[in-house]
């Protein structure tokens, strides 16, 4: 691989429930691997160091590697994919995405509670045309930020909805070569609004953005999610003060 990545230099990214999977404590050093694939997924959407330079990391054997990356991929933490030359259809290396678990994983923590404070009203969901909707949209971000950190009993349909987006983001990804992840903080706003928009607001937002994504007509998924629900919950508030 060309840009090998040499690990992270801060900090490793990994969620408690991960940290403390029962399967993956036997093997401590898949929770550390995980970390570190959780760390580049953040911020390039696929894994490409070589089992090689990880086992250096690690201090393990290569054979070592490939049961941690088994039992990964078993557990839907990651999916893996062969990178193969287009002149002889050689093995080229492999490239690591998100599994279908691993969002889940991450989004735990952020199941009751929406992050609080000013970077989510700096987020450029609307036109800066639109001033009423600039105007109710702001007043909105105060009411997620404040109503959001009551705890709340988890709403099933609500839930289903919730993983409904993240299967209808990734649809072009196979044919875009990439994974669509969002970032932590896009997380928490989902989090949040998950449950202050009305239930039919949310399906009405899951059908408009599948039919978007349908036709590949979105560039940045979580983005144009967001702006969605808010333009949804702004209009549920609006509503509900005229009902």
């Amino acid at each position: 691989m060309e840009n090998e990545f040499k690990g992270v230099r801060a900090f490793l990214m990994i969620p408690p429930s991960i940290s403390r999977d029962e399967d993956l404590l036997k093997k401590p050093k898949s929770i550390l691997l995980m970390g570190e694939i959780i760390s580049m997924l953040n911020v390039t959407g696929e894994f490409f160091m070589s089992n090689r330079k990880i086992a250096e990391h690690l201090r393990v054997s290569i054979r070592q590697v490939n049961r941690y990356l088994d039992l990964l991929e078993k557990k839907k933490l990651i999916e893996r994919e062969k990178v193969v030359s287009d002149k002889n259809g050689a093995v080229l290396g492999r490239k690591i995405h998100a599994g279908s678990a691993l969002m889940t994983h991450m989004s735990l923590g952020w199941r009751t509670e929406c992050h609080e404070g000013n970077d989510i009203d700096d987020m450029p969901l609307v036109s800066p045309a639109s001033h009423k909707y600039s105007s109710i949209n702001r007043s909105s971000n105060r009411t997620v930020n404040k109503s959001s950190s009551v705890k709340k009993e988890e709403d099933p349909e609500r839930e289903k909805i919730y993983k409904e987006f993240f299967t209808i983001a990734r649809m072009n990804d196979k044919l875009k070569n990439h994974s669509t992840n969002p970032t932590l903080d896009e997380l928490k706003q989902l989090r949040g609004l998950l449950y202050q928009c009305n239930i039919d607001t949310l399906q009405a937002v899951k059908d408009k953005f599948k039919e978007r994504m349908t036709w590949d007509m979105v560039g940045k998924p979580y983005s144009y999610l967001l702006k969605m629900l808010r333009d949804g919950l702004a209009n549920d508030r609006n509503y509900e003060s005229w009902g």
